[in-house]
């Protein structure tokens, strides 16, 4: 088995060379063979040679001929194999060094020969007295050490693995058949199905392609992965990698408006809801979402006797706008006993329609509309904690920005939920300053883009109104 000193030490470059030596090979072989044919084996071709003679050096010559062709895909495939050798042998050292980087960086030491243990000059003499007398912590140094190598150990086992697969391709491809036509050499000559080899080891190159490409990198966060899948998705269907990129960059635009617009309205409406709500004659807050299903509601009390509407069955229109006698549940007092507040459907807090009457009962006063939004809400926020979970503090320290972004975006997000299940002062106060936080991050990180928007909308004002001042203008 390979060791971690020949990974890291071996020059892989003599691979490419070698490569590149089998594939001129083969077309230097390419040539003799023509001249063969042209010289030699013409001569078996013609009329002025026949009899048993003729007939037996037709078939030697286009044996050999033959040979010259088998030698030639041999040697081809021999190169591709070498080549994707050499390729794949890079990829996994240059695991095995980011492995090697990870363990330094969790406070390892790693030799030369790859043997693992932990730094213990990176502590002060105080330090590494109180903890080599501290059984805890000696404890979790093993256990940490044991895991570091393993790791480590697995890295190097990768390339071993490649190596003994690539010496198993290389016995397969040097191995002659039987039975070709024109092979006079059976099972001793050259193997004119080498190519089959190299076909299947470019299946492998490009199946270890798409897992690599599936392989979260360690400096993006989630939201950059799925992006890069993205563009992959659009490369792979079109072949076109510029088109993918001006998708992704109009679709990346796009929501970043859409975010923007949706952070600074949300943020205004609440804000007034918010202001409302904390004002004489203190209307209570409605959840986002509802304002179709108060719609519909509306429509349905104020139709007319015999009207289409009053036929819709009302279990149906409760199953999908809520249920304002299950959101009876959620009364409360109010201005310290004062009033008695029955909520409507949209007004209920669901977390105490549950406490008093059960999930089944919030599910009803929710209704669909509202208990979707609340299953997006959630969705959308559990989304940005995973996202947020895949910073380390150095992706922080290079984009402080856009982990601001992404932070108060997911924030935003948390906000709406809970302003989605219990709408009241509270949570529409999260909601209006995670908005304006929110907003204010897209505003900041986009700040070039948005400032390049607006020079040229500037150009496009001033060239329009040059135009216009031009038309009216009688002496021009």
């Amino acid at each position: 088995m390979l060791t971690y000193y020949e990974v890291m030490t071996t020059d892989y470059g003599k691979l490419s060379a070698a490569a590149d030596k089998w594939q001129s090979m083969a077309e230097e072989i390419r040539k003799v063979e023509h001249r063969y044919r042209d010289s030699v084996q013409k001569v078996t071709m013609g009329q002025t040679w026949v009899g048993v003679s003729a007939t037996t050096a037709m078939t030697n010559f286009a044996g050999t001929r033959y040979e010259y062709q088998a030698a030639q895909i041999q040697a081809k495939a021999t190169a591709t194999l070498l080549r994707n050798a050499h390729q794949q042998f890079l990829e996994l050292k240059k695991q095995l060094e980011n492995a090697r980087a990870e363990a330094v960086k969790a406070g390892m030491k790693v030799s030369e020969q790859g043997v693992v243990a932990y730094d213990y000059d990176r502590l002060t003499p105080a330090e590494r007295n109180a903890a080599r007398h501290d059984p805890d912590f000696a404890k979790s140094v093993r256990e940490s050490e044991e895991s570091w190598s393993e790791h480590i150990k697995a890295a190097v086992k990768s390339v071993d693995d490649a190596d003994q697969n690539l010496k198993k391709d290389l016995e397969a491809v040097v191995k002659d058949g039987y039975g070709n036509k024109n092979d006079v050499s059976l099972g001793t000559g050259f193997n004119g199905d080498a190519g089959a080899v190299a076909q299947a080891d470019d299946a492998d190159k490009k199946t270890r392609a798409d897992l690599s490409v599936l392989e979260m990198r360690d400096d993006e966060t989630l939201d950059d992965y799925i992006k890069r899948l993205e563009r992959e998705a659009v490369t792979r269907l079109t072949g076109n990698p510029q088109l993918a990129k001006m998708v992704s960059q109009v679709l990346e635009g796009s929501m970043t408006v859409g975010a923007f617009s949706a952070a600074t309205g949300t943020s205004a409406w609440y804000g007034y809801k918010l202001f409302k709500t904390l004002n004489p004659p203190y209307p209570h807050a409605n959840a986002p979402g509802t304002w179709l299903a108060r719609g519909i509601n509306a429509r349905i009390a104020g139709a007319a006797p015999g009207s289409l509407l009053t036929k819709v069955p009302p279990r149906l229109v409760t199953a999908v706008t809520g249920s304002d006698e299950a959101a009876a549940l959620g009364s409360h007092l109010v201005r310290n006993g004062s009033a008695y507040f029955v909520p409507t459907a949209s007004e209920a807090n669901l977390l105490t329609v549950a406490r008093e009457g059960g999930l089944a009962n919030a599910a009803k006063a929710a209704g669909a509309l509202r208990g979707l939004g609340v299953v997006g809400g959630v969705a959308a926020t559990g989304y940005g904690i995973a996202n947020l979970a895949t910073y380390t503090p150095d992706m922080i320290h290079d984009k402080p920005m856009k982990f601001a972004t992404d932070l108060s975006g997911t924030a935003f997000n948390g906000s709406l939920t809970a302003l989605t299940i219990a709408p009241n002062p509270v949570t529409l106060g999260l909601t209006v300053g995670t908005g304006v936080v929110y907003a204010g991050c897209l505003a900041w990180e986009n700040r070039e883009a948005i400032g390049k928007g607006l020079d040229k909308a500037g150009d496009w004002i001033g060239d329009k109104a040059g135009k216009l001042g031009s038309a009216l203008n009688p002496f021009d």
